[in-house]
């Protein structure tokens, strides 16, 4: 008896068989084309990333000696010192040393000890530091600092371990008696670590170091997959450092970051 449930007689499935073969045979020859969604090439997907520059070493490199001039360093000296690579260890030693801490990203700065991840704003800073100077616990933190410890980071957030950080081998800014002791791991090329300096650190600096109640140590931490530029400016902080300019050449980085690192079109 006939099954009344067959879908496909033989007949007809071969001849469907035929056509999707058919098919198949003139869109792999170009006779038929299938239309794709198209996709944005990696390359401009990252350009709309702020973290992301185009350019080379060699780029950063020329406009960071062409900045120094204004710092009245021996130039050939600063030249040799940042050509040779001779700093390149003591920067990766620092980045080690960051990944030890939990630092994922920059900025992030250790208030005597105590991690602050981000650009955050000058009263988050303002208040943990005043916290600090009056001797406050951060694991029964009071009123005034409560929301640095509430599991929001939306408010600001600190880290309430202590961790054990090293000052690193690049000069103090401040009174070395500071009770409160600032670690910085920073990267010249970072636009929020451009933006901590630029809202933060210059008032800190006023308000603070300059007072006499805090001191400052700056520890590299390059992001050199997306900063190509970073390295080496890290490395030419240290050469002018060599020449008594540490503080000066950071300062003029961060206060020209798009002109040494942004190549124009």
């Amino acid at each position: 008896m006939e099954d009344k449930n067959t879908f496909l007689t033989t007949p007809i499935a071969v001849l469907l068989g035929s056509v999707i073969i058919a098919l198949a045979i003139l869109v792999s020859g170009g006779v038929i084309t299938l239309k794709k969604e198209a996709k944005v090439p990696a390359a401009k997907a990252a350009d709309n990333n702020p973290q992301t520059q185009k350019g080379t070493a060699d780029f950063a490199v020329a406009n960071i000696k062409a900045q120094v001039k204004n710092l009245g360093l021996d130039q050939k000296k600063f030249d040799s010192c940042l050509d040779s690579g001779q700093k390149a260890s003591l920067v990766s030693a620092d980045q080690e040393d960051g990944v030890k801490l939990g630092v994922n990203g920059t900025p992030a700065v250790l208030i005597n000890g105590h991690l602050v991840e981000g650009a955050q704003p000058y009263t988050v800073f303002k208040d943990a530091i005043e916290y600090e100077l009056k001797g406050g616990n951060w694991e029964t933190a009071d009123s005034s600092v409560a929301y640095l410890v509430d599991g929001n980071p939306q408010n600001g957030e600190i880290g309430k371990e202590k961790k054990e950080v090293k000052a690193g081998d690049n000069p103090v800014l401040g009174n070395t008696q500071a009770s409160v002791t600032l670690v910085e791991f920073s990267d010249y090329q970072c636009p929020f670590c451009e933006r901590l300096y630029k809202a933060t650190v210059v008032q800190l600096k006023k308000d603070y170091i300059d007072t006499g109640k805090v001191k400052l140590y700056y520890r590299d931490f390059p992001l050199t997959q997306i900063h190509f530029g970073a390295l080496k400016a890290a490395e030419a902080a240290r050469c002018a450092g060599d020449q008594g300019k540490y503080w000066e050449f950071h300062n003029l980085v961060f206060e020209n970051q798009s002109s040494i690192f942004i190549e124009s079109n």
